[in-house]
């Protein structure tokens, strides 16, 4: 009997937290396809995971080996660097073009600015907006104020 205890307004304010934490949108974390995920005795043999992006923009995820420095995708082979083997939790992982010889390797080339100013755009939107001081109307307020007392003064 200790729901006899709580009022109206208690049981109120418990089921709105109650609709809120069922309606807010939870971030579904990444998982990697299972076909792409490695075992501890696919990595021993040397394989990676590799993302591979296609000509129409169709990304796939395999898993391959890495024998001499190369991969084989179906029908083509690609050249590895140390470097462009990335990790994703403590496994490796590959991001491969399918039209390109070497591997994608994000860290690796000029710093790009061309999207500058869409990226400070959107840190102006975003920061937090301090609460603009009621300095404005303040010192209208004043300076009328004033203008009152200096006419009052010189009309008497």
């Amino acid at each position: 009997m200790p729901d006899e205890d709580k009022t109206i307004k208690q049981e109120l304010k418990e089921l709105k937290e109650l609709i809120e934490e069922s309606t807010a949108k939870k971030q579904k974390k990444f998982r990697l396809p299972y076909k792409a995920r490695l075992n501890k005795r696919k990595l021993s043999e040397g394989y990676a995971t590799v993302i591979l992006i296609n000509e129409n923009k169709q990304v796939d995820f395999l898993k391959e080996p890495i024998i001499d420095g190369t991969i084989k995708i179906n029908d083509t082979y690609h050249a590895l660097k140390d470097e462009a083997i990335l990790s994703y939790k403590g496994k490796p992982i590959i991001i491969q073009a399918k039209r390109r010889l070497n591997p994608l390797n994000p860290l690796e080339g000029k710093h790009e600015t061309y999207g500058q100013k869409y990226v400070m755009a959107r840190m102006e939107g975003d920061k937090l907006v301090s609460k603009k001081g009621i300095g404005w109307g303040i010192s209208i307020g004043a300076i009328v104020i004033i203008g009152i007392i200096i006419y009052a003064l010189f009309t008497a």
